[in-house]
């Protein structure tokens, strides 16, 4: 008995998340919220494109209100690395837009650890914001290590667990 308790003691400690995040936010079904390009300060290239594809997919997933998205260039050159002109395009984009409400984040860890403990960290902070104002109506800050060696999973798990806050209102 005691040579199983040990091994399931490993397992569960071995997966660390911490996270902050404020209280729900609830939203009406009728709103549409803009989703911003994700600052990526992780050495991964392209990790916020990543964490906004998955966003996208279990903000839709999740029911929530409809979400709309910058539009990446479409061009055949190499994507943009520079993470200011995304940001930039997405800010002239949602001019035109009719959003209720804006999120924006970034990703501070998206990687595998090397070595003898290696495994997937991810790292991500998004905010939800009215349009037209500064203050964020609401804010999450999490992070995750895991075991294997996917880290979109772990991404995956991140971004389900901070959009659990929003719910949606009839």
């Amino acid at each position: 008995m005691f040579r199983l308790v040990i091994p399931c003691l490993v397992l569960v400690l071995s997966a660390c998340t911490t996270s902050h995040v404020a209280d729900d936010v609830e939203l009406r079904a009728t709103t549409t919220v803009a989703l911003l390009p994700l600052v990526n300060h992780a050495q991964t290239p392209l990790a916020g494109e990543r964490a906004e594809d998955i966003l996208a997919s279990i903000w839709q997933q999740n029911k929530l209100p409809t979400l709309i998205r910058a539009p990446r260039t479409n061009n055949k050159e190499l994507p943009p690395l520079d993470d200011q002109y995304r940001v930039d395009n997405a800010m002239q984009w949602l001019s035109t837009q009719q959003a209720d409400y804006i999120i924006s984040g970034s990703i501070e860890e998206w990687r595998y650890k090397a070595g003898l403990d290696g495994e997937p960290v991810v790292a991500l902070t998004l905010s939800l914001t009215a349009s037209g104002q500064t203050t964020p109506l609401w804010t999450g800050t999490i992070a995750k290590s895991g075991w294997g060696r996917d880290s979109n999973a772990v991404a995956q798990d991140v971004i389900a667990d901070l959009l659990s806050y929003i719910e949606v209102s009839e």
